[in-house]
């Protein structure tokens, strides 16, 4: 079964930290890469990505960095896979029932356009994880790590980048 690339997993942890940060502040790949212990080539791929969908845009200068281009309730888990893998495709249909030596190719659905009876429960099943990934955005999020972890590691979270990123 295909799998999301590390870069997603990388992504949604990241964006998160934007969440609960002070308003106009930016994050630098750097930063984001030290706290959580992770490559920061794989991380800076991954929002090149994410700045080029409309996820995030990057700020130069001295207060250089990322900050989120929508709101947190507004960038959902789909549009961060679609924007780190692009689109995938839960099944890549081989047309293998088109070689069985039974089959009358002039009387076939799928030579009219149709879609085999498998090939359309793939379809369903993909749609049915995408709408689940539309479901769910960086506020859900943000609220959830919160609540599980009695706040805890949402409040250390945000002393960390206080202390370390955005003090003046």
């Amino acid at each position: 079964m295909p799998t999301l690339g590390k870069n997603v997993e990388y992504a949604i942890h990241s964006l998160v930290y934007f969440v609960g940060s002070p308003k106009e502040s930016t994050i630098t790949i750097r930063d984001l890469s030290k706290f959580q212990n992770i490559s920061e080539t794989y991380l800076a791929k991954a929002f090149t990505k994410l700045k080029k969908y409309g996820i995030v845009r990057s700020n130069i200068g001295v207060k250089g960095g990322y900050s989120l281009a929508k709101t947190p309730d507004q960038i959902t888990f789909l549009d961060i896979v679609l924007a780190v893998e692009g689109e995938i495709s839960f099944f890549q249909c081989n047309g293998i029932r088109e070689r069985c030596i039974l089959v009358d190719r002039g009387d076939l659905p799928w030579a009219k356009g149709d879609f085999c009876a498998i090939h359309q429960v793939m379809i369903e099943t993909e749609n049915k994880i995408k709408e689940s990934l539309k479901a769910k955005n960086l506020q859900w999020l943000y609220e959830t790590i919160k609540k599980e972890s009695n706040s805890k590691l949402i409040e250390r979270s945000e002393v960390w980048f206080e202390n370390n990123v955005f003090k003046s």
